[in-house]
């Protein structure tokens, strides 16, 4: 995991478990003119938020659900967003996204560094800044070409100081978590432990982020094109260093009204790690009450020997501000495992309470034919 921690320096509410049965909304999204999955997906069901897996299903679950009240609304970069009352839905709900059609007409703000400029200058506007209490899904496994060494889940409860307190890393504590090793392999003890924390913080807010204030200026902007999320015309930016203290190259796209970061893809250049030849990340962000907040971050890595693939995903369900962080729960750090005392119940009753990302297909495979063996 300290390789992890080192790639990343390149760069939830815990919701009450009701006695009342949770309402569950179960589906998938296709492309509507190809009928192909959508993995990733953004699923927001009043605040609750969730992402497809990459069979393109989803699930969201919650007691609190007012069924005559609340939309489910799914969107994906360059479709239009579906939005539909939860009253019209069945128990497995498929749903079609439009593919959207971009026409950006201001021409005069297609410059990178132009782009960016206003991108920055909002930074303290589009994002929020206050303590954070989260409940984030995180997932992690490791497979090579043929086969896959384990999975590992979780519930996180997460506590993020201020993004202006640049030096405090966000507290975590594991509220149910999961694994099923398949095969060991020596990097498993380095690399299975948990990753939350440090990908609860965003690169928005990261001091040694390649967006930071110090950081910025050794990059190089270049405006690439544009797509669309739900009628909205999104900006396309590529960075990649301009110097030699820039260490990271990538792409960012940016919402042309309001120049908020809706997703940052990038990878940390390596030069002299011990175990990661390529480290990419993945952040997505979306707009609530005038906010745009962290909704996932995607993790892949792979190793110098180009044996062993490494996957790591975190999902924030639910925020909120709060006025304090606590100081009577206990938290691990960066370095502790999560996964010390996890079960191996692979149920989905075992997520009863909270919110979670349906197994893919080929996992749930793989689980079964484990099970099968004894």
């Amino acid at each position: 995991m300290k390789h992890l921690v080192i790639a990343l320096a390149f760069l939830v509410l815990t919701p009450a478990i009701s006695k009342d049965a949770p309402f569950t909304i179960k589906g998938i999204v296709k492309d509507k003119q190809t009928g192909q999955t959508i993995p990733f997906a953004h699923i927001l069901v009043g605040e609750i938020i969730n992402v497809t897996n990459i069979d393109g299903e989803f699930i969201v679950s919650s007691a609190d659900f007012d069924k005559e009240g609340v939309k489910l609304k799914v969107s994906y970069m360059g479709y239009e967003t579906y939005s539909t009352p939860l009253s019209n839905l069945d128990n497995y709900h498929t749903v079609f996204l439009e593919p959207s059609v971009t026409q950006l007409e201001d021409v005069e703000v297609l410059f990178g560094p132009s782009i960016m400029d206003a991108v920055f200058e909002r930074f303290h506007l589009n994002y929020e800044m206050e303590r954070q209490h989260m409940v984030g899904y995180y997932q992690e496994s490791m497979s090579d070409w043929e086969k896959t060494y384990y999975v590992a889940e979780g519930i996180m409860d997460i506590y993020a100081p201020s993004n202006l307190d640049k030096n405090a890393y966000p507290l975590v504590n594991p509220l149910r978590t999961r694994k099923k090793v398949f095969e060991k392999i020596d990097a498993i003890d380095e690399v299975l432990g948990g990753n939350a924390s440090d990908m609860a913080q965003s690169s928005i807010w990261r001091d040694q982020s390649f967006l930071s204030p110090k950081n910025r200026k050794n990059y190089e902007y270049f405006y690439a094109g544009a797509t669309s999320i739900g009628g909205h015309d999104v900006l396309i930016v590529d960075f990649e260093p301009s110097n030699k203290k820039g260490n990271t190259k990538g792409k960012l796209y940016i919402d042309e009204e309001s120049y908020a970061l809706l997703k940052i893809q990038y990878d940390p250049i390596i030069d002299d790690f011990s175990f990661w030849e390529s480290v990419t990340w993945t952040e997505e962000y979306e707009q609530q009450d005038g906010i745009f907040k962290l909704v996932s971050v995607l993790f892949k890595g792979t190793s110098t020997n180009h044996q062993y693939d490494y996957h790591a995903l975190l999902v924030i369900n639910e925020s909120k501000v709060i006025d304090e962080l606590p100081t009577d729960i206990a938290m691990m750090d960066a370095y502790d495992s999560f996964f010390e005392m996890a079960q191996e119940d692979f149920t989905d009753s075992f997520w009863t309470g909270f919110n979670f990302m349906k197994l893919d297909n080929n996992v749930a495979r793989l689980l079964n034919a484990d099970a099968s063996r004894y």
